[in-house]
């Protein structure tokens, strides 16, 4: 067996403390429904929606006469109102993660060995957080009926492809002012996460840098922000930092740092990762992507939390009889696992070596998709300056 460099040694005197780079958290996860998901139904599913009803035949409104022996007012030819359903289909997925194996004497023999083991299983729990958020922001993507390209023509796609058209413009309000309307009429705002002035208010999800172009880009918007405030205890909208949530226009500003960018490549959006991998002095680390950062294309979300739901299976240490099972949760909780065989088959003699591990299991209900909506936007990432005068 052949465990892999893992720890700092002492052997070069290394002095100080044991310092951990940490990672931004996305949003979308902590916004996310959960819920539990049925046992004994396997693991693929339709959700039924009932949609809005049409109505048909019927006399409409007849004009109530006199009895003449002709007509009768207590019969008029009813309408009918017939039922919408729409079958969307969804399916469970299931992965397990496990960080690479510590060996007991290796680990004890290590510089501040506490202090980097801890490092390590933070850096294992990061990794779970992060492939959740992945996963839950790509499921609300796909689930979302609309998925909208900001060009001149408002470029619509079909319920599960975003167009493969560039984006021309920024996100501005004119755009907002336009989708929220259309949302209202399609009954989105009738279960809105809160009213403002009687108003439903929408949340937004966009990073700081859509929040930023919406606010600074268009004069009127400015001023309507610089004056929301006034007569409010504590500092002006405009003295706060960036990145706290804000209401505007009939939206909650969620800032999410870590919202999907993309570049058109051969007439097809290609996402950039949010890490690229880079050599460490031991082992491999994950630095943030400077395409990622300069990539000309982002989206953000208008976000309703019945557009998908996360369900996960409860914990079962049994499925009857005399059987008995670890008991382990599927919601991505990290256990520290050194068993007899470890998953390269080395065989662990003396119980010495272990690892963390993790699963997380999941379907992704879809029920009212037509209220989800993924923008692709056009970015402008170079920064502009002016020279010194003097």
């Amino acid at each position: 067996m052949n465990i892999n460099e893992m720890f700092v040694q002492d052997a070069s005197r290394i002095q100080g403390d044991v310092y951990n780079i940490q990672r931004v958290r996305g949003r979308v996860s902590a916004l996310i429904k959960k819920d539990v998901l049925p046992e004994g139904m396997g693991f693929n599913f339709q959700t039924p929606v009932t949609q809005r009803s049409a109505r048909t035949n019927g006399s409409g409104w007849v004009e109530v006469q006199a009895e003449d022996g002709n007509g009768n007012n207590c019969a008029p030819t009813p309408g009918v109102t017939t039922s919408a359903i729409d079958l969307l289909s969804w399916s469970a997925y299931k992965r397990v993660e496990t960080s690479d194996t510590i060996c007991l004497d290796d680990a004890w023999s290590a510089y501040n060995f506490v202090e980097q083991v801890s490092n390590k299983r933070n850096q294992f729990v990061s990794t779970i957080v992060d492939l959740w958020e992945d996963r839950d922001k790509s499921q609300f993507s796909r689930n979302a009926y609309h998925k909208i390209v900001f060009d001149s023509s408002l470029t619509e796609g079909n319920s599960t492809t975003m167009p493969n058209v560039e984006a021309t413009y920024q996100i501005n309000q004119n755009l907002l002012d336009d989708l929220y309307a259309r949302i209202i009429q399609d009954g989105g705002g009738e279960e809105a996460y809160a009213m403002k002035n009687g108003s439903p208010v929408l949340p937004l999800i966009c990073s700081s840098q859509a929040h930023r172009t919406l606010i600074k880009g268009d004069s009127g918007v400015r001023e309507d922000f610089r004056f929301a405030d006034m007569g409010e205890t504590g500092a002006a909208t405009l003295l706060k930092a960036w990145n706290v949530d804000t209401y505007y226009g009939g939206y909650m500003h969620i800032i999410d740092m870590k919202m999907p960018r993309y570049n058109f490549v051969g007439g097809a959006y290609v996402e950039v990762p949010f890490y690229v991998e880079a050599a460490a002095t031991v082992g491999t680390k994950l630095v943030l992507n400077p395409d990622y950062v300069n990539a000309e294309y982002e989206d953000a979300y208008i976000w309703h939390p019945d557009v998908v739901h996360r369900l996960v299976p409860k914990t079962r240490t049994t499925v009857g009889v005399d059987t008995n099972f670890g008991g382990f949760g599927y919601n991505g909780e990290v256990i520290w696992r050194n068993p007899d065989v470890l998953p390269d088959s080395s065989v662990n003699i003396m119980k010495n070596m272990g690892y963390w591990a993790s699963q997380m299991y999941a379907a992704y209900k879809p029920a009212k998709v037509q209220y989800g909506y993924v923008i692709r936007f056009k970015r402008c990432p170079n920064i502009s300056g002016s020279g010194c005068t003097y």
